[in-house]
């Protein structure tokens, strides 16, 4: 009687926000079955409805009216900076409104929640309009060495897996970097996690392709996340034995920004999952990526956005992660787990970086408070521990490339 009551108010709750709980996947599995929706605009752990195809000659659904959240990875909400809806970077349609060739019929789509399974890997497609190639990919380190080869710089070991693109979908108005993101979302999540803000497009999709990643580009039978990092890049981690929480007494109260109570003092329910702050991390990384593209190539007619803050936030977080796997779980920071986590920290630091530093002085995205939370990261005494830390980690090298000093 018991759980006929909660699966009822737990349906209830759901159909507030425009979801339906996901099946129980039985006993003994390792899926996550979040009990109930915290609120609208934070649905976590539900199977969101799939939009009614449209058009039966389109191989993709249109996106529904408002997209539902991540499914199997920390939705997120706009940015607390972002422009007012007079500044929506409304232009362009979303991936499945346009012809996207002979590409593979949605499917109901792989389970949303953590869990290995078969890599159905779809192949790169051929681009029928590669649009304007104003830019590179993206602001990144460039690709790595060969595996196994030592790098000059801290990050520069980081193990890839190739993760061909699996869509065709064009539009001049997305730029380099987004094409990229959005051509990486598998068929079959068709466009839910398409937004009229291109930012916010970049930072939601990247949500969808890492959540594919994980659930099933991650080879292992072990708890891993997984992220994709442009350029046709996936990075898995084993994750680490401590709680996410854990790393919240490592950032100073000074480095508490706009996104601090949401992603650290808050999302509870992934507190079993450390590397969930990397998940957001990257999201931003790659949305200030797109956004730094566009104002590159002249396509950013939008106004002014809070553009590239995110990313800066999220790597104090980041190295925060890493203080509290060093102190809690110090087996896996000695292993080899430890040392493909150590380098996707480093590495996308300066990625991170290289695109805050270019994205800060763009007037659209210039942010005078975080021009403060960048120099307090610098050179605040309360900061000094986490500067010290990555010293002594990485060395000399990474704390030019990340503090300028």
């Amino acid at each position: 009687m018991a759980r006929v009551i909660s699966i009822s108010i737990a349906l209830v709750l759901a159909s507030l926000c425009g979801c339906v709980p996901a099946a129980d996947p039985g006993e003994g599995s390792d899926i996550r079955i979040m009990p109930d929706c915290p609120h609208p605009e934070d649905c976590e752990g539900h199977r969101p409805r799939e939009p009614a195809p449209a058009d039966p000659d389109s191989p993709i659904s249109p996106p529904p009216s408002r997209p539902p959240p991540d499914r199997g990875t920390p939705s997120t909400p706009p940015d607390s900076g972002a422009a007012p809806d007079t500044q929506d970077a409304g232009a362009g349609p979303a991936p499945g409104d346009l012809d996207a060739g002979s590409g593979p019929a949605p499917d109901p789509g792989p389970s949303p929640d953590p869990g290995p399974s078969p890599d159905p890997d779809p192949g790169p497609s051929p681009d029928p309009d590669p649009g304007p190639s104003p830019s590179d990919a993206g602001p990144s380190p460039g690709l790595p060495p060969d595996p196994g080869m030592p790098g000059d710089l801290p990050g520069d070991r980081l193990v890839f897996i190739d993760y061909p693109a699996s869509r065709t979908e064009t539009n001049r108005s997305w730029g380099t970097v987004l094409t990229d993101i959005a051509q990486h979302l598998p068929y079959s999540y068709g466009s839910m996690y398409w937004d009229s803000d291109l930012v916010t497009a970049g930072h939601e999709t990247t949500h969808g392709i890492n959540s594919d990643v994980r659930n099933y580009h991650s080879g292992t039978s072990r708890r891993a996340n997984g992220f994709y990092v442009l350029e046709g890049r996936g990075v898995i981690v084993i994750e680490p034995d401590i709680r996410k929480s854990d790393a919240n007494r490592f950032v100073p109260s000074i480095l508490h920004a706009s996104r601090w109570d949401l992603y650290m003092a808050g999302s509870a329910s992934w507190d079993d999952t450390p590397t969930y702050i990397f998940d957001e991390w990257i999201a931003y990384t790659n949305g200030g990526a797109v956004g730094v593209d566009l104002v590159r190539s002249g396509l950013w007619t939008y106004g002014w956005r809070d553009g590239v803050a995110g990313q800066l936030e999220f790597t104090i977080y980041a190295i925060a992660v890493a203080m509290a796997v060093e102190a809690g779980d110090p087996d896996y920071w000695a292993s080899a787990d430890g040392d493909q986590f150590r380098e996707l920290v480093a590495w996308n630091a300066r990625r991170a970086m290289r695109i805050f530093r270019e994205g800060a002085v763009m007037p659209d995205f210039q942010y005078d408070e975080y021009d403060t939370y960048y120099e307090n990261m610098r050179t605040h005494r309360d900061a000094a521990p986490i500067r010290d830390f990555v010293r002594r980690v990485w060395g000399e090298a990474l704390v030019r490339e990340i503090f300028e000093l």
